[in-house]
């Protein structure tokens, strides 16, 4: 039954009470009513209040439906409320003013005119709340509306061949400029707009009706071969599997914003003991594969992916994203948001491809039509995102894991990167979400024959000014990471414990040293040390080349002034440290696949850079919390920040659990 249905269950059942004794000649009294509905107030009131105080003291944002729908209810009790009592309130008062306030006769027609009273403050309650639901609506319709040139807003079908259209960067740099300015958080905006039209939350797990559907072994079941489904199964349940369910929740191995998980992982298998070639869907709720499509897929990743590498993978990884999972809460931001989270899922991928001595291969170039086409999803609802080859280690033996894990993981620097091009866009008009369609569209590829331009190399950081505080050598741990993820959780409170320098120098370098870039090089990591025993408060600039933190501008009140910028999060003002990631607009414009390509990149980047703190600190026994939702200008500003020349894109928080 629908979650409107269950809210309004007791009022339906009133009503029908209310219903059966009118047809019966037994009308209730005027007092029954009265005290019925004051009951019913008071259930409601109490259901209100209590699920926003369970669920924010849990942080369970997902459920704030339930919230929102009993205040509904909330509303209409009270105005039937005040149909009874506003007339008591006015009589108290009017007593108050004196007699000659007393201007209704008394009798029949002063009860007449106080039910009048009574039911025109019902009807201005009602009202009141109508026109704020109107004027909500009204502001939903200003948000920015832009679609494809093709009027596909990267729907299935490749662009028309040819060469990269006059200014195609300058048009693809723009729009996503254009997105960026307005998916960013302001305290204006929260007031200005409020976006609509992404409809209800779509369901939690994908399934495909009639796909037949095979058990993957358990995590951490015995392999019969290096590479086999065994270690398939790993992989996919410690990338994006169910590691517990809470609350009616079911969390998964990586973080998501607001527990929404959009993320999709799709199976291309070539040559794999225990499974025959050719598509499947991971469902995560089940553990399990749903086949696809059989047959040789050798075509696909010829046509569809540039790496010859990948082309003899055993396996290939496709990553997605359901749009409308996370757009249904989040609106204009949700193309940022899905970026991240895949992010910390990727960098998932490859800690456990390296912990079971397989080999990554993470592709950049790829068109993301014939991938879609191939899978069966709409480019506008479900986007492709990421393509992952995996297989069996072809390096030498390594005598430990952690160096297993760098070994084998190696992005595919040495693939081509001719041939070719951003899909055109252009601004337009068209319904919501088209805005989170366009900007995917504009961040994706199409094959041609003639090269797009030639690779570029990306600019390096800009050097520090300042005082510089240099940091303990790093002292890395190497735990077992397939138990480190599985109960990995975001953490929301913290101890005052302060931490130790030794440790946060160790989280620093592990967040850019190993295995170093995959996507992009446009990553900057600023550091806001609220508890750092030996290093001063304040904020930091990362210089990894130095192992060193440059000092940023002194604040007193960081705390209040970090947990303002994140929108009044606990989980920043509380926090022992804060990492702050930007990227570097100079350096994801250089991308060799264009500014847009170079602009999801640097999302990626960014969410694998943050689920290693959280993985660091999972390994060290404390609690990590990455949040996406920040005031940008704010953000910025309490790093010491341009924004002309970086952007504010991820939070991420640390320090000893409480």
């Amino acid at each position: 039954m629908p979650k409107i249905l269950w809210v309004a269950l007791p009022l339906l059942i009133a009503a029908a009470v209310l219903a059966v004794q009118l047809l019966r000649g037994r009308a209730p009294s005027r007092m029954a009513i009265n005290v019925a509905s004051s009951v019913l107030l008071l259930g409601y009131v109490a259901a209100t209040a209590g699920l926003g105080i369970f669920w924010v003291a849990n942080q369970e944002l997902p459920v704030f439906d339930w919230h929102y729908l009993f205040g509904y209810g909330t509303v209409l009790l009270v105005a039937l409320h005040l149909v009874f009592n506003l007339p008591v309130v006015w009589r108290f008062f009017a007593r108050r003013a004196g007699p000659a306030s007393e201007a209704v006769p008394a009798g029949s027609g002063r009860s007449r005119v106080e039910a009048r009273r009574g039911v025109l403050g019902a009807l201005g309650v009602l009202a009141a709340a109508g026109a704020a639901f109107v004027l909500g609506l009204r502001h939903g319709r200003s948000e920015l509306k832009v679609e494809t040139s093709d009027g596909g807003g990267g729907r299935e079908g490749a662009a028309p061949a040819g060469t990269v259209p006059s200014g195609a960067d300058a048009t693809a740099l723009a729009l996503v400029e254009r997105f960026h300015a307005f998916s960013s958080h302001s305290r204006a905006s929260v007031l200005l707009r409020a976006p609509g039209g992404w409809g209800n939350a779509p369901p939690p797990f994908k399934r495909h009706a009639g796909a037949p559907l095979m058990r993957l072994p358990s995590p951490g079941a015995a392999r019969s071969a290096a590479f086999d489904l065994a270690a398939i199964a790993d992989v996919l349940w410690h990338t994006a599997g169910v590691t517990e369910t809470r609350g009616g929740l079911f969390l998964r191995a990586s973080p998501s914003s607001g527990a929404l998980f959009s993320t999709e992982l799709y199976l291309v298998a070539r040559v794999l003991p225990g499974l025959a070639a050719g598509l499947a869907h991971y469902e995560p709720e089940a553990h399990a594969l749903e086949h696809l499509g059989a047959g040789p897929v050798d075509a696909l990743l010829r046509e569809a992916i540039d790496d010859a590498g990948l082309r003899d993978a055993p396996a290939v990884v496709v990553a997605t994203a359901i749009f409308q999972r996370s757009g249904h809460k989040y609106r204009d931001r949700t193309y940022r948001y899905v970026l991240a989270d895949l992010g910390h899922a990727l960098e998932n991928l490859r800690v456990v491809a390296g912990a079971l001595g397989l080999q990554a291969r993470f592709v950049v170039a790829f068109d993301e039509a014939r991938i879609a086409g191939a899978l069966g999803v709409n480019e506008a609802v479900e986007g492709v995102l990421a393509v992952v080859g995996l297989g069996p280690s072809t390096g030498p033996a390594s005598p430990g894991r952690e160096a297993t894990i760098a070994l084998a993981l190696a992005p595919s620097a040495g693939a081509s990167r001719s041939g070719w091009r951003p899909v055109p866009v252009t601004p337009s008009q068209t319904d919501a979400p088209g805005v989170t369609a366009a900007v995917h569209a504009a961040t994706s590829l199409r094959s041609v024959s003639a090269a797009s331009r030639p690779p570029a190399g990306m600019p390096s950081p800009a050097p520090a000014s300042g005082e510089l505080v240099a940091l303990p050598t790093a002292a890395h741990v190497a735990p077992d990471w397939l138990p480190a993820i599985a109960r990995r959780r975001s953490v929301r409170r913290y101890a005052d414990t302060p931490l130790s320098l030794t440790v946060l120098a160790a989280v620093l370098s592990r967040m850019t040293t190993l295995p170093g870039p995959i996507y992009s090089r446009a990553v900057r990591i600023d550091l806001l040390a609220l508890a750092v025993a030996g290093l001063a408060p304040g904020a930091y600039r990362y210089l990894p080349d130095r192992h060193a933190l440059a000092r940023g501008p002194a604040r007193p009140d960081l705390r209040a002034v970090a947990r303002a910028a994140a929108l009044d999060q606990d989980v920043i003002g509380d926090a022992a440290a804060v990492f702050v990631l930007s990227i570097d607009r100079a350096s994801f414009a250089a991308d060799p696949l264009g500014p847009a390509r170079g602009y999801r990149h640097a999302f990626l980047e960014a969410g694998m850079v943050g689920e290693r703190v959280y993985l660091e600190a999972a390994a060290r026994g404390l609690g990590a919390c990455a949040v996406g939702a920040f005031y940008d200008a704010e953000a910025a500003s309490l790093v010491g920040g341009d924004p002309t020349r970086e952007w504010v894109v991820h939070f991420a928080a640390l320090g000893v659990t409480a």
